[in-house]
């Protein structure tokens, strides 16, 4: 998940000067030296960032197969499903998917392909954003305020956010195309979306997707629950895995929740091959043991070609 460790890096070099002031340090927390550990454990990182979220509103789902994904596809409106191998054919959609269950199983389709068969993406963007304001429990409040509060949090995601990149091997397309080191971009199925549609125009689709929210939990993985099947929704582990240990007492263990994902793409008509996608994902970060929450965001958006 390299693109993930920066703004972890972040979030946790936060968390362990917070968490410092919670054990009540040396009684003299220093304004000035605590942003600049942040930001040393920042550039202590060598990989790109990425991800964030706010409330949740339902359970995490089962994950489901390859098979979920295209068995409710009818054959004439939709490209040929992925293969077992994740392999696809080029065949184009001969009328425009209708209804969620199509347009979910065309999506699959078209936006997996980019993983096998498109020759290059162009990353334009990632932007990070605090998607509300965080929870700091009241022991923390004078050190959270002192750093700039969530206007400084705010500040600090977008300062780490990331620009134009491209990808032209299969390998870099894998890291860098939602969802990030996956050989697939998509798991949804008609169940994970709130609402899926398909317009044309000029011989060119464009596909929205609103996921369902995904509820706290300190076990979901990507290709689990709703957001994580199709957006880079940083699971519980990637954020354990990185907390320090010495704050590890005081802030507990992560849980995470996802409260909103948004996906838009463009598609070809005529091949299926997916011209542009957008993604926005919201991950919330949730520490029950030192009573914090810290939502999150990103927004993403590329050009793929074929």
């Amino acid at each position: 998940m390299k693109k993930t460790t920066k703004i972890v890096a972040l979030l946790m070099a936060l968390v362990l000067c917070l968490s410092f002031a919670a054990c009540g340090g040396k009684e003299e927390p220093e304004t000035t030296t605590v942003p600049d550990e942040v930001t040393e454990a920042v550039d202590a990182t060598t990989v790109a960032d990425e991800t964030t979220a706010a409330e949740g509103d339902t359970t995490v789902a089962d994950e489901t197969t390859a098979a979920d994904e295209t068995t409710s596809a009818d054959a004439t409106t939709a490209p040929e499903a992925t293969t077992a191998q994740g392999e696809v054919t080029t065949q184009a959609a001969s009328k425009k998917p209708e209804g969620t269950a199509e347009v979910v199983a065309y999506f699959n389709t078209a936006v997996n392909k980019v993983k096998t068969n498109a020759k290059s993406v162009q990353q334009k963007y990632i932007t990070n954003y605090l998607a509300a304001p965080a929870t700091v429990p009241s022991v923390l409040n004078g050190v959270y305020k002192m750093l700039g509060g969530d206007e400084w949090l705010d500040g600090m995601l977008a300062d780490n956010s990331t620009g134009a990149a491209t990808y032209s091997t299969k390998a870099d397309i894998k890291h860098g195309f939602p969802v990030e080191d996956q050989t697939w971009a998509s798991k949804l199925t008609a169940a994970d979306v709130k609402s899926a549609t398909c317009t044309e125009k000029n011989g060119v689709y464009t596909i929205t997707i609103l996921t369902k929210a995904d509820g706290k939990s300190s076990t979901v993985d990507y290709g689990q629950g709703h957001n994580p099947k199709a957006l880079n929704a940083v699971p519980p582990r990637v954020i354990n895995d990185n907390i320090p240990g010495i704050a590890t007492s005081i802030t507990g263990t992560a849980a995470m929740s996802y409260p909103y994902g948004k996906i838009v793409i463009t598609v070809d008509a005529a091949t299926g091959n997916v011209k542009t996608a957008d993604y926005d994902v919201q991950w919330t970060i949730n520490f029950d043991k030192a009573g914090a929450i810290i939502p999150l965001g990103t927004k993403s958006a590329y050009t793929v070609t074929f």
